[in-house]
């Protein structure tokens, strides 16, 4: 979510520690000798690193979205509080007992939860081994200005660096820095230009890293569903799998592999050895302790693999046992500490994973590299957080991956994480859609369908893939119809969204779409709420309709056209029955907040245009 020159990389020599457990000799890494000025507290590991991404925002995140707990798993400690001394203890021995020798611990900005946390974290591992930094999040949202990274960076260097529990390299603190897809030499060059304090900068890779100019202490990799992520000589990443709430599984889970995967990262010899994650358990991507993967040592099959550096298992009799309560007491820990901080009174609240009712913004024909209306709107999703839906015709004129690489990307495609799409017309121009297919992967759902679903807090969302001709037919019977009937009854939701291409209904240049009738009539008879599609390039809000486009205020769905997503625009000439509002000259999103009977629902206009509309309705 690594590299650089070799002229700015220093790896450190480092040796290989024997332990010997039931006659089996067991590699790990050791610690490299300390600095000459390091007092014996001060005992900072060299490279190669094997560090862990950490997350302490629990038990806050064990409830997002109306789902509790967050998670698919059933943790071997239970619904715990990140801020329990003993389970600090706990946490600090599974990681030693796997060979980690630092965390990587979320940090959003000053002043936040994360922030507020991290020096009880600190604090509960005195007089250990084992060491912290920090992963700056907001670059994965913004591109902080140069002004904010340096006082940031200050303000970690002034706060944390002097800790001896902090992690540094030849005496200056580490901070990881995450980033999105859109990221390029330019945050190189921000963070360069900024570091004024001669921290150790570790960046995110992004495509052409290696050439940029301006290149930090190090680079790294964070992108759990695919593994394992090698970038040379400077960062090895892997991951258990990726398995998040709501989601089918993009990455996993398998031992084997896994086993491979450590042995791999150890042999690449890479500075920085990463595991994604410790305990992100939302996204599924834990190594610590389940019931799913528990064992005789008590770490679970993961830790265990690790402890072992990928070969058999070995479990240690003395080893304390993790135990499996829903809320951690004290227990002795097997690498006691000192120095044990209070626990905070309030934990952190993860930004990326909002624990409100969920948002989504919504719009479809977007990026043309002959207008700039795309860069407007994606303007407009800086400042706006929730699930992305791109309704189709997302990359002019044909969807080819050059269109998407050149044209989408630039403006959209730093939101590209975040985004749940549909194909458009456009997007089958190319044959197979391969160009909309290969940009979003896995995401936009299997190629040869098109069509997907997931749940949001109390909601369930329903992709359609309206190019029928293209899927083999949206009539009643066709594939299509008969899964999305299957997938309804098997999510009674009080609350249902589906979004698609091409409108049942619309006022604009293409009109209505009568091929879809069947898929609306399905989703007319489960009582479904909401349809979103795109196609017309304009903005259209209708009433409640049955799939034959009568008023139906007790069953009937209500559709928004959204294509002003910044292509261009077309004429409304006479709007037709049941067109309650509608717009033609005014690019823009749609913002829906998904309440658990209900939504709001408002029109976010560009800069510098004034149309707007918004308003609330209960579900059926």
């Amino acid at each position: 979510m690594l590299s650089m020159s070799t002229t700015k990389q220093n790896i450190h020599g480092f040796a290989i520690l024997l332990l010997c457990s039931a006659s089996i000799l067991l590699a790990t890494s050791a610690l490299a000798t300390p600095a000459p000025d390091a007092s014996p507290q001060d005992i900072q590991p060299g490279l190669p690193l094997r560090a862990t991404f950490y997350y302490p925002w629990f038990p806050e995140a064990w409830k997002q979205l109306g789902i509790t707990p967050y998670t698919n798993y059933h943790p071997t400690l239970g619904e715990y509080d990140s801020g329990d001394q003993a389970l600090i203890r706990q946490h600090l021995a599974a990681m030693q007992y796997a060979g980690i020798q630092a965390g990587i611990v979320s940090w959003w900005q000053q002043g936040a939860p994360t922030d507020q946390r991290l020096p009880f974290l600190l604090s509960a591992t005195a007089g250990s081994t084992f060491r912290w930094s920090i992963y700056y999040e907001m670059e994965s949202l913004l591109d902080p200005s140069v002004s904010q990274i340096t006082a940031d960076l200050t303000y970690l260097r002034d706060r944390y660096s002097a800790d001896p529990s902090y992690l540094r390299i030849d005496g200056r603190f580490v901070v990881f820095v995450y980033a999105d897809g859109a990221d390029d030499c330019t945050m190189a060059d921000r963070w360069k230009q900024a570091n004024t304090v001669n921290a150790y900068i570790v960046l995110k890779v992004f495509n052409g890293y290696l050439n940029c100019a301006s290149q930090p202490d190090g680079w790294h990799q964070y992108s759990p569903a695919f593994t394992p992520a090698a970038h040379g000589v400077f960062s090895y990443t892997i991951s258990p799998g990726f398995h998040k709430v709501g989601e089918a599984p993009r990455l996993d889970r398998n031992l084997t592999r896994w086993k491979q995967n450590i042995r791999d990262m150890i042999a690449s010899k890479a500075a920085f050895q990463l595991i994604t994650t410790f305990n992100e358990w939302g996204e599924g991507t834990a190594v610590e302790s389940a019931s799913e993967w528990a064992s005789g040592s008590g770490y679970g099959l993961y830790l265990d693999a690790l402890h072992t550096n990928g070969t058999s298992s070995v479990f240690l009799p003395l080893v304390l046992k993790l135990q499996a309560t829903p809320s951690p007491t004290p227990t002795i820990s097997p690498t006691p500490t000192t120095n044990p901080a209070p626990t905070p009174t309030s934990g952190p609240t993860p930004t990326s994973q909002p624990l409100s009712d969920p948002v989504i913004i919504a719009v479809g024909d977007i990026a043309s590299c002959n207008s700039t209306g795309d860069e407007a709107t994606a303007g407009l999703l800086d400042s706006l957080a929730g699930t992305v839906l791109a309704l189709g015709d997302n990359a002019y004129e044909s969807g080819t991956a050059a269109e998407y690489s050149n044209c989408f990307d630039p403006s959209w495609g730093r939101h590209k994480n975040r985004i749940r799409p549909v194909p458009g017309n456009h997007e089958y121009v190319t044959p197979g859609a391969s160009g909309y297919y290969n940009y979003f992967g896995a995401v936009a759902g299997d190629p040869q369908k098109g069509y997907y679903s997931y749940d949001l807090g109390a909601w369930h969302i329903i992709a359609i893939n309206s190019n029928c001709s293209d899927i083999g037919g949206c009539n009643s019977g066709s594939a299509q119809e008969q899964w999305l009937r299957a997938d309804l009854a098997a999510h009674p939701s009080a609350c249902t969204l589906a979004y698609w291409h091409h409108p049942r209904f619309s006022s604009g240049l293409h009109g209505n779409t009568t091929s879809m009738q069947p898929i609306w009539q399905a989703l007319y008879d489960a009582h479904a709420d909401l349809v979103l599609n795109g196609h017309d390039h304009t903005y259209e809000r209708f009433a409640l309709q049955d799939p034959s486009g009568n008023a139906d205020s007790a069953q009937g769905l209500r559709e928004f056209v959204v294509g002003t997503g910044g292509a261009s625009h077309y004429t409304i000439s006479q709007p037709i029955a049941h067109s309650e509002v509608h717009n033609d000259n005014t690019f823009g999103v749609l913002k829906l907040t998904l309440h658990p009977s209900s939504y709001d629902w408002t029109f976010v206009p560009e800069a510098g245009k004034a149309f707007t509309d918004s308003g609330s309705t209960t579900c059926h």
